[in-house]
């Protein structure tokens, strides 16, 4: 009986996502609440896909609730689940409902790993609060965390996008010194972030070590190189 009620609610969950309404969703609900007046524990499948089918129409206040309620039922959603949820707010440029979710995943003993902070820094550098972004990657080794080339390479392409190539050129350094060797992807969007800063003296000393690094621009670095050669005539 269960199992057949929890599939009952799940295939009303699934129907709102696909139809985008928001009245099956409260169907499912309803079916989650019978369950719980008959005795009947919905798990945390169940729980998870209502959150999510809340989050796609757009109901935070409704995802908030469920998160409030369920330590209730004896269980948590998982990281992969909060994870998901931030990635969606993250892509809409809701990065404060992001952040408040990162809030209540703490605050019910759910751990975020580099996954997490990954979705969340590249949201930040996506909506161009590159100074949070910064400081959120800063944090990460207070709390266990390494970084990987492809964070790396994130933050370092946002700081060279805003102009701040020094600080890029420290990351790469520092990047250097924990381990976590640079790739042509991390150069590459150094390139084309001081490029569309104009930044030629800066370009041309990247350039120099991408080819000590036997590395090569990408055709994006190529096209970009070229086409400042044009405009200043040394082409």
């Amino acid at each position: 009986m269960g199992g057949m009620a929890a599939a009952s609610a799940i295939h009303l969950i699934r129907r709102g996502i696909a139809a985008n309404k928001l009245g099956l969703l409260r169907e499912a609900e309803d079916v989650v609440k019978i369950m719980m007046q008959r005795n009947i524990s919905p798990d945390v499948v169940t729980y998870t896909t209502l959150i999510d089918g809340y989050s796609l129409v757009g109901q935070i206040d409704k995802v908030r609730k469920l998160l409030d309620s369920i330590p209730g039922m004896g269980f948590k959603p998982s990281i992969i689940s909060y994870s998901s949820l931030i990635n969606r707010y993250c892509k809409k440029g809701k990065i404060a409902e992001a952040f408040s979710f990162l809030h209540i995943m703490e605050e019910q003993g759910v751990n975020s790993n580099i996954t997490t902070y990954s979705i969340l820094i590249h949201g930040l550098c996506k909506d161009e609060k590159v100074e949070i972004a910064r400081d959120v990657f800063n944090s990460l080794p207070r709390k266990g965390l390494q970084p990987d080339v492809q964070l790396y390479t994130v933050i370092i392409g946002s700081l060279c996008q805003e102009g701040h190539v020094e600080e890029a050129k420290c990351l790469l350094q520092e990047m250097k010194k924990s381990g976590c060797a640079s790739n042509s992807t991390t150069y590459n969007v150094c390139i084309q972030g001081v490029l569309k800063r104009k930044l030629l003296v800066e370009a041309k000393t990247l350039l120099d070590e991408i080819y000590r690094r036997g590395f090569s621009p990408d055709a994006t670095s190529a096209s970009m190189l070229l086409d400042h050669l044009q405009d200043k005539g040394l082409r």
